[in-house]
């Protein structure tokens, strides 16, 4: 259960239902997270276009950047975001289990050395940005990544972790769609 009410798309006035539509017109509904951002509705629309830009902005592909926050909201264990964006995976032709591989710290058999050591940067990054060191940026370049790459890979990692602080200090429930991934891989612990 949620920590704050979420809001009724239903019942919505003024910006925060200018802020839903928007949400909508996108995921064909209105998500929980979005819901529990209602009572600022300019914070919720301004996170919205940070995270279109995030995903439309760089030379990074979706799936990558999906990736990408997976190995964030597992890092800061929001299994919200985890779920969230591992149904964006799917769409790519990912597994429960590809993603568990790399929620679990395991090289991706569906991505190439380059992109793997970009997702093991990005782990450290979500992890504890005091970590980054002159010789992982390095290696990211020895792995191929531009400068303006690797700025993109932290901005993406930078984003999530907004997100998912929001969706985790306030519980945000998960969506319905979500809720049969919570008994498989990477969820099921025991």
């Amino acid at each position: 259960m949620s920590r704050v009410p979420l809001h009724d798309p239903a019942t919505a006035e003024g910006r925060t239902k200018d802020a839903f539509e928007r949400v909508r017109a996108y995921y064909g509904m209105v998500p929980t997270l979005q819901q529990a951002l209602a009572p600022l509705p300019e914070t919720m629309n301004a996170l919205w276009d940070l995270s279109l830009a995030t995903m439309k902005e760089g030379r990074l592909s979706e799936e990558m950047k999906r990736a990408i926050f997976v190995v964030t909201a597992a890092a800061g264990e929001c299994d919200y975001c985890t779920a969230a964006h591992m149904l964006y995976l799917f769409r790519f032709g990912w597994s429960p289990e590809d993603c568990a591989d790399i929620v679990e710290g395991r090289p991706s058999t569906r991505l190439d050395e380059r992109h793997n050591a970009a997702l093991d940067f990005a782990r450290v990054v979500a992890a504890r940005p005091a970590a980054v060191t002159d010789e992982l940026c390095d290696d990211l370049r020895r792995h191929g990544w531009s400068d303006a790459e690797i700025v993109e890979i932290v901005t993406t990692v930078a984003l999530l972790k907004y997100t998912s602080t929001v969706a985790t200090a306030l519980d945000v429930p998960f969506e319905k769609v979500m809720l049969p991934l919570l008994q498989g891989p990477p969820f099921h612990r025991g």
